[in-house]
């Protein structure tokens, strides 16, 4: 596992550079641990560092990824690799992969789902 969250920054600053609909993208590890969480804070970018809130991202993503697997090994024994859940002030996606797993959160209509897969397939180069 990639240990260093300074070493994804590059990559998850440019995502909200060429992206002004990403609000927030946090980064998980298969076990359940926040990796790095960053937030768009008026016109800059913020990581935040502050445990409850980064739990807090890490139990939804967590929570998340179990209940949607659940749900498809029921109906037809599929694994889950994308949750995308399209609010009326959110769109929250959800991309799980082997070594990470990626919540990216936008603006409605921001491609939440294909921002968290790609960026998913770029952090796997990473690693």
């Amino acid at each position: 596992m990639y240990n260093s969250s300074e070493g994804f920054r590059p990559v998850l600053n440019e995502v909200f550079e060429q992206n002004s609909q990403v609000l927030m993208i946090s980064l998980t590890s298969p076990e359940g641990l926040p990796i790095i969480l960053l937030s768009r804070e008026g016109s800059g970018i913020e990581e935040i560092t502050d445990a409850s809130i980064t739990n807090r991202y890490a139990a939804l993503v967590g929570a998340s990824t179990s209940l949607g697997d659940r749900t498809l090994s029921t109906l037809s024994q599929e694994t889950v690799r994308l949750i995308h859940v399209q609010g009326e002030s959110r769109d929250i996606a959800i991309s799980i992969a082997e070594k990470v797993i990626t919540l990216v959160i936008t603006d409605p209509n921001g491609s939440a789902n294909l921002l968290a897969e790609k960026l998913t397939n770029n952090l796997k180069i990473l690693m």
